[in-house]
């Protein structure tokens, strides 16, 4: 389970309706006291009452004939091997001015899926800050980062971030970065 607290001093913009993305036990939601939410997931392990819809995130998303102002997908993209895929679809279900939020560690692979016995707990891809950041602009979004963190305190500044939370935004047409 995830433990949301860590994202308290991030404070955001939530506006309904929302969708979270591989959020199936809905905690978060319900950390985050979201009435309007629809919970897109392989399972549904929650007592609450959220729209939900049973899908495999790492295929082509069911028809889903609504636009959200928030998206969240935390602690999620790395479980899937086309991250890419999933985030060009996000896109499409984000309304022109909403914002989607993404939290991802940075952390040992299990290309294999061998270290557990349930496939989808294991971490299939990774980027670093500045790969996410590149893909997440050729898709068509502006980039904010809200947090990053590396592992170990003091040491080891060389390494690449190990946690990043990230806020995209549709970009407006015929702007420039």
């Amino acid at each position: 389970m995830v433990n949301f607290q860590k994202y308290d001093h991030l404070n955001f913009d939530i506006v309904e309706p929302v969708l979270d993305i591989g959020g199936g036990n809905e905690n978060m939601m319900e950390y985050f006291n979201v009435e309007d939410a629809t919970i897109l997931d392989i399972e549904n392990n929650s007592e609450k009452e959220y729209d939900f819809i049973k899908a495999d995130i790492r295929k082509k998303l069911p028809k889903i004939d609504k636009k959200f102002k928030t998206i969240f997908i935390f602690e999620t993209l790395e479980h899937i091997e086309n991250p890419l895929y999933l985030m060009a679809q996000v896109y499409d279900l984000l309304d022109e001015k909403g914002k989607v939020y993404i939290s991802m560690p940075y952390t040992p692979l299990d290309l294999n899926r061998e270290r557990t016995n349930n496939i989808y707990y294991c971490h299939v891809c990774r980027w670093t800050l500045r790969e996410i950041k590149n893909q997440m602009n050729k898709l068509g979004f502006d980039v904010k980062v809200l947090w990053k963190r590396r592992r170990f305190k003091n040491m080891g500044f060389w390494l690449p971030h190990c946690w990043f939370t990230l806020e995209l935004k549709k970009k407006i047409i015929g702007e420039r970065k």
